[in-house]
């Protein structure tokens, strides 16, 4: 996937800071906090200041680019949605793995709230734990 290419697709200008924000993300195999993501970006684009990281954030989320959990700590992780449609993640609170769930547990709660005039507009669903490899101790905490 070219970076250059996504953000045109989704009507977005092609900046320097966008373009180094995807491509961390497109790099990266599991979920980064702001700051993790700020950091990794100043090592590619040197002068890039956090608030310019955190609304270009918010506007790759906006655009449906982003997916986006919350941590154990409560901060916001974010990883590049690499799947078309509505999924969830399971995630490892050791090495911040992470795998889409094929399935959405939420279908039949949200059919229910319909039956009663309730229109839910969004929901997420993260389940937290260890991945095997934690769980057999081959990783090292990150």
């Amino acid at each position: 996937m070219d970076v250059e290419e996504l953000l045109r697709q989704n009507d977005l200008r092609v900046t320097p800071q966008r373009k180094a924000i995807l491509a961390v993300l497109k790099n990266t195999r599991s979920f980064l906090s702001a700051q993790d993501l700020f950091q990794k970006v100043i090592e590619i684009l040197p002068g890039t200041n956090f608030s310019t990281v955190y609304r270009n954030i918010d506007l790759l989320l906006e655009k449906g680019l982003l997916c986006r959990v919350s941590s154990q700590t409560g901060a916001d992780l974010y990883e590049l949605r690499r799947e078309e449609g509505h999924h969830h993640h399971a995630v490892c609170k050791m090495c911040g793995a992470y795998f889409a769930v094929d399935f959405c547990p939420m279908e039949g709660l949200i059919q229910e709230l319909d039956r009663k005039g309730f229109l839910p507009t969004e929901h997420c669903f993260e389940v937290y734990g260890l991945c095997a490899k934690c769980r057999e101790g081959k990783r090292k905490i990150e």
